[in-house]
């Protein structure tokens, strides 16, 4: 049920901004607040403060090396043998244990944690939700989408309620109950939808341009760029060697489109042409 609230919560905020969403705004900031509150309330964060501060000194470095002042950025720890990495909009990033334990140095730490602060620098997640929106709402199914979040969030959306004495009142709860369980079902489809994204990945486009940016800040902060490579060839041996569990097959970072091979050879040409241009 909290889950429903807070998507709920979630898509209010978003349809009643749209168009503010696609810059980094206040909406966007409240957007990925309400999407922290649900990878908190679904997933065992690990609170090490040695761990987290470890990593939290590597993206704020890079964060501070492209010079965006307007997000605080959030790095949380997840206690997930899952080796994936993920991010929210608004500057929280999430990293499991799982990707850690593989990762051997700094390089390969900025690296994930570039491509995340890409996603978000890019707006990956609101585009996301905002393709959703435009594909799944439209004309009166908006208007009923709205009206169900407003009455589940406790909005007058069927005017106010008849005396419990009237004909008419039987009917209002009816309405009524019909407008929430709408809500309810959307608004679990739409939190799926925004929870796969994070977990899985935005799509080919999506992870090619997170990868490319990653390549960027990690040299402007830096690191070494050949980072983000080193982990590609790590995760595909790890992919390669072992049987993965369905759970498993789920990250981003082990299968998202276009695939490991291809974003390898996309980011050895990227590394090329920004050693190329920096002499």
């Amino acid at each position: 049920m909290i889950r429903k609230q807070i998507f709920l919560v979630l898509l209010l905020l978003y349809l009643t901004f749209p168009k503010c969403a696609l810059a980094v705004s206040e909406e966007e900031i409240k957007f990925g607040f309400y999407a922290d509150r649900q990878v908190v309330a679904s997933h065992t964060i690990l609170f090490n403060d040695a761990l987290t501060k470890r990593v939290s000194k590597i993206g704020n470095r890079i964060v501070k090396a492209l010079g965006q002042r307007n997000i605080n950025y959030t790095f949380r720890i997840i206690n997930d043998p899952t080796i994936n990495a993920f991010s929210a909009a608004g500057g929280f990033i999430y990293v499991n244990t799982g990707l850690l334990d593989v990762l051997e140095s700094k390089d390969e730490l900025a690296a994930v944690l570039a491509h995340e602060i890409a996603h978000i620098r890019n707006h990956h997640q609101i585009k996301f939700v905002y393709a959703v929106h435009r594909r799944r709402i439209a004309g009166e199914v908006a208007g009923i989408f709205l009206g169900a979040a407003l009455g589940a969030l406790g909005a007058a959306a069927l005017g106010p309620a008849p005396s419990p004495t009237s004909p008419t009142y039987t009917t209002y709860i009816q309405n009524r109950q019909q407008i929430i369980n709408v809500a309810n079902q959307a608004s679990v489809q739409f939190g799926n939808s925004i929870a796969i994204a994070m977990i899985k990945g935005y799509g080919k486009k999506q992870e090619l341009e997170a990868d490319r940016f990653a390549v960027l800040y990690t040299y402007k902060a830096g690191y070494d760029p050949h980072g983000l490579v080193k982990v590609f060839k790590k995760l595909k041996s790890i992919k390669d060697k072992l049987e993965y569990k369905d759970r498993v097959r789920t990250a981003s970072f082990v299968n998202a489109k276009p695939g490991l091979d291809e974003r390898m050879k996309h980011a050895e040409a990227i590394i090329s042409k920004v050693i190329k241009n920096s002499h």
